[in-house]
């Protein structure tokens, strides 16, 4: 689950760069709008994955032997 977030987070950077580039040399248009919202959408699994982390370490350190 980790390395699924840091391939995410790494993944959806890079592109956020590549969208940059692209704008200023041929302008906004629907690709780069779509890019856009794909990266955002990488960043909000980004911290899904983030927050089911931290709830499955709390739940591991958290529980009764039986």
């Amino acid at each position: 689950e980790q390395a699924l977030s840091y391939l995410l987070i790494s993944a959806s950077s890079s592109a956020a760069t590549r969208v940059d580039d692209w704008q200023s040399n041929w302008g906004k248009d629907e690709f780069t709008v779509m890019a856009t919202a794909s990266i955002a959408m990488s960043f909000l699994a980004f911290v899904a994955f983030a927050a089911s982390s931290v709830i499955s370490g709390y739940n591991f350190c958290n529980r009764e032997s039986i």
